[in-house]
């Protein structure tokens, strides 16, 4: 059985409403005395930008972050809204349905298991399987033909590996497919039997052009495991609902079902990007599609299970969907776009600034003491200073109250919203690197998350941790100054870096837990029915 995604608790619903307006009002003020701040004794304006230097990196960082602070908080709320039931597809016995698994050298077991749970996928219309092998060797081949065999599934291949899992479901689609409707499942995301009887109704309106599901992990034993799967909960549970309300859901890649006439139309996937199911979609919308948000795990699969998985997946991400941004946003802007989903893409796109705004908020401190620029923060009233240290603690609370009780059978808690956090912080390198290439035109091409763990190091993480050190050297020098400060302001300005420097250090030295040998979490519940990726380690 699929596993309701359940609404927001009345509780949670108020918290999130004092958040935002919490937001507001602090932004509201603080920008305000950013951009113009009277001095008390003179009572004339100065101007920040022409003041502090730093001020011209800082400030658009913390605009960034006071934008997706408040945007959060409007698609939790949007998501509240009741779903409308949509009505019976018309014809279902006379509607087959494809279902597309593309591999690419993975391992048996995942592939089998998901083979199996597609054989069980209930539907009037029947479905066929088809296995998009891009297997490059012999061996692997042999692999994928005895197990399309076992299970009585069409095998799909190529001559070559042209846009890579882009191009091996265009190919299948241009040369093999021809049923009106395909599922798209990656290789380890087993389906449960009622996914297409939960999706397939919402084809009835004829503006649908994709139906989305939640990705789900149930590998969560390490804290890299556990922290991508916070991570993915927060996408999928938490805003989701809200963006398929304002008909801006992003297509995903996985766990959905698409109308192939409408995957035609708009000329199937483009490879400059390697998140071409995201910029798909944004055609889809642009052609005057949409789609529409199933929130029910359908489909069970794997996170990355080590650290160099997930890097390589985030850095994909991250420089595919800043590709789009980069390429698209002259068409996002002045396409066949709604206001509501301009907003909605340009934040699903930006968010992966997210690495360059952390990474602005650690260097600039330091940038601070070791030339004496100062930032405008020196003049901020002693209590704004406060509640700006406490905005962290403030959006550790908020990934908490927006996945708390949301999935039945598994509980969050507020150190797994912290341990996303550190993994997002962690992850500033990864994004920061993406963000550049992104912006000189170097995109990544598709490559393979690995589903099998593999041997991890310090070296994965060296940068982070020579910024830790970086942090806390200049932390004590910083409380060293404070100390020997004459005056308030001094004091004022140097402690408060002290502190923020000091969290940072141990933030990011804190990386080494995801990379060491397999720390395992305890109390982690996993679900019935499905396979441990712990059989697949060699």
């Amino acid at each position: 059985m699929g596993v309701l995604i359940r609404p927001l608790r009345k509780m949670q619903v108020a918290f999130i409403i004092l958040f935002g307006l919490a937001s507001l009002l602090l932004m509201g003020y603080y920008f305000s005395d950013t951009l113009l701040h009277y001095t008390t004794m003179q009572q004339f304006p100065i101007n920040s930008f022409q003041r502090f230097a730093l001020t011209i990196l800082i400030f658009p960082a913390e605009l960034f972050s006071f934008g997706f602070a408040l945007y959060f908080v409007y698609v939790l709320l949007l998501g509240q809204r009741p779903q409308e039931r949509p009505r019976p597809l018309d014809g279902q016995e006379k509607t087959p349905v494809a279902i597309l698994i593309p591999v690419y050298n993975e391992p048996k077991e995942v592939v089998d298991r998901t083979l199996s749970a597609c054989k069980l996928v209930r539907w009037p219309g029947a479905t066929r399987i088809y296995l998009l092998d891009d297997s490059n060797n012999e061996e692997e081949k042999a692999v994928m033909d005895s197990l399309a065999k076992r299970h009585g599934c069409t095998i799909v291949r190529r001559p070559d590996r042209v846009g890579y899992k882009a191009g091996n479901i265009n190919n299948a689609l241009r040369k093999t497919v021809k049923e009106p409707f395909f599922m798209i499942l990656d290789s380890d995301q087993a389906p449960v039997p009622e996914f297409l009887e939960r999706t397939m109704d919402h084809f009835s309106d004829p503006t649908v052009g994709f139906v989305q599901t939640p990705q789900h992990f149930i590998n969560e034993g390490t804290p890299i495991e556990r922290g991508a799967k916070i991570g993915t909960n927060i996408f999928y549970s938490a805003q989701c609902l809200g963006k398929s309300h304002d008909s801006a859901l992003p297509f995903c890649g996985t766990n959905a079902v698409l109308r192939a006439s409408a995957f035609r139309g708009v000329g199937g996937f483009q490879y400059f990007s390697a998140t071409e199911d995201i910029e798909l979609g944004l055609r889809m919308n642009q052609a005057g599609y949409h789609g529409m948000y199933v929130p029910e795990i359908l489909a069970h699969g794997y996170a990355p299970p080590d650290f160099a998985a997930y890097s390589s997946q985030q850095y994909r991400w991250a420089n595919g969907n800043l590709a789009i941004l980069r390429e698209s946003w002259r068409g996002i802007l002045f396409g066949r776009f709604s206001l509501r989903q301009q907003i909605h893409t340009l934040f699903t796109l930006g968010w992966w600034l997210v690495g360059v705004a952390t990474l602005i908020y650690i260097t600039v401190p330091i940038l601070s003491l070791a030339f004496g620029l100062g930032t405008h923060h020196t003049w901020l009233p002693t209590a704004l200073l406060v509640v700006l240290y406490f905005n962290v603690v403030l959006g550790i609370l908020m990934i908490y109250v927006s996945l708390h009780g949301r999935v039945k059978g598994e509980k969050v808690k507020i150190s797994d919203a912290f341990l996303q956090y550190v993994l997002i912080t962690n992850s500033i390198f990864i994004f920061s690197r993406a963000a550049f290439n992104a912006a000189i035109g170097r995109y990544v091409g598709f490559v393979r998350t690995n589903k099998r763990r593999t041997g991890v190091g310090l070296g994965l993480i060296k940068w982070n941790l020579l910024l830790a050190a970086l942090c806390l050297g200049f932390s004590f020098y910083a409380l060293v100054m404070a100390s020997i400060s004459s005056d308030l302001q001094q004091l004022r300005t140097y402690f408060p870096v002290s502190l923020w420097l000091l969290y940072y250090s141990l933030i990011l030295a804190s990386s080494i837990i995801f990379v060491g040998k397999e720390r395992m979490l305890t109390g982690v519940p996993q679900p019935q029915g499905t396979t441990s990726l712990r059989g697949l380690k060699k």
